[in-house]
């Protein structure tokens, strides 16, 4: 039963519906959510309007009477949907994106009161990128969606947004986000006149299209010198403060794989091992040893953030190519090799891409140079 009516005093009728329940995110207990209404003349009178209001409510029109705030909501949802479930980094990114965005935009109004006017009002004022406007809109509509399921709220407000942002970067785009062979190679050529590692680390970069965090979370054993093969396996989750272990996880798509390597890249990564084991001598115990391929002076992890900003950019500057970002090396890799002929799903399984339509989708760009060298050959078969 999900409502019920009783009589308070002679022609006067109180009407109480049951619309859910709801976790309090201050105390994490579990309470009824109740609507009241109190109305005058007989009960048939009464039965009908609580007939009437028991229909709105399985047509999802019965707005919740709970006071919570949209930043009460974005807390409760967070601990209870997205931390047990998701992954840490998923975590920490959603908690950055509510703790410095949303709330402050938007957490003051009820779950009750928001509208999607509101949430296209924060969109039109931002000047951040689509993109991340884009990963706001996906967070918003989740965690809304989460409290329309739990009868909180009646509908989803951020479904209802007209003009939803949308990440602007199309192929045209990722074109100018990745080098031709000419610029790839002036820049490794930079980078080999610097450090053992960094020459190893940028041409292993290149070499493979292993993500950031992929390439932060290599640990020696992963190599196999003689085979020529690297195996992906995990990805650097977090660095660690002083005292704790780095965090490590799987790949993105959960899956690992294996990967073969030019012979000049594994020189590389040879010359740079026996370098760090020096090193790792030298310092003794100072020396932090997590067997990781790639580390700072004293063994520790690379900082990720830093990666694009300060040694990369560096390094561009120097060798005087386009400006891209780090992930720009991995369209690089895959661009280079589609142009090249290698097939889409050798290409997409060095990725790492769950499915090959995310290959084609994402590097259609590289495919029109491939279909006309299809012409070409096939002509030659048919005439000639």
């Amino acid at each position: 039963m999900r409502g019920h009516l009783f009589q308070r005093y002679p022609g006067s009728w109180t009407i109480v519906l049951d619309v859910g329940r709801i976790v309090d995110p201050l105390t994490g207990r579990t309470k009824r959510v109740q609507k009241w209404k109190t109305i005058r003349g007989t009960k048939k009178e009464a039965q009908a309007e609580l007939a009437t209001m028991l229909h709105n409510l399985n047509r999802g029109q019965v707005i919740s009477p709970s006071k919570m705030t949209l930043a009460e909501w974005l807390v409760e949802w967070l601990n209870s949907a997205i931390k047990p479930h998701k992954r840490i980094r998923t975590y920490e990114t959603y908690l950055s994106v509510i703790t410095q965005r949303l709330t402050p935009a938007l957490g003051h109004y009820r779950l009750s009161d928001l509208r999607a006017s509101h949430i296209q009002a924060y969109y039109q004022s931002s000047t951040l990128a689509p993109a991340t406007l884009q990963q706001h809109q996906a967070i918003l509509h989740h965690a809304l969606k989460s409290a329309v399921m739990q009868d909180l709220i009646p509908r989803n407000a951020a479904s209802l947004v007209i003009g939803k942002p949308r990440q602007r970067e199309g192929h045209d785009t990722l074109t100018q986000n990745c080098w031709e062979a000419e610029e790839a190679k002036r820049f490794l050529d930079t980078a080999k006149a610097g450090t053992i590692q960094q020459a190893a680390f940028y041409s292993l970069a290149i070499d493979a299209g292993a993500r950031k965090a992929e390439l932060c979370g290599l640990k020696w054993p992963d190599l196999d010198v003689d085979k020529r093969t690297l195996s992906l396996v995990r990805q650097l989750v977090k660095v660690g403060t002083v005292g704790q272990l780095p965090l490590f996880g799987p790949p993105k798509n959960g899956k690992s794989r294996m990967i073969d390597l030019d012979e000049r890249t594994i020189e590389l990564l040879r010359r740079h091992k026996a370098q760090q084991s020096a090193q790792r001598l030298l310092l003794g115990t100072s020396y932090q040893d997590h067997g990781l391929i790639f580390a700072r002076d004293f063994g520790r992890p690379l900082t990720m953030n830093n990666l694009g900003e300060r040694e990369f950019a560096r390094l561009v500057e120097s060798a005087k190519v386009r400006r891209i970002t780090f992930h720009g090396l991995r369209h690089t890799c895959a661009t280079l090799l589609l142009q090249a002929g290698v097939p889409v799903k050798v290409v997409s399984e060095r990725l790492g891409h769950k499915r090959i339509e995310i290959t084609l989708n994402v590097y259609a760009h590289a495919l029109p140079s491939m279909q006309q060298e299809a012409a070409v050959k096939l002509g030659r078969l048919l005439h000639g």
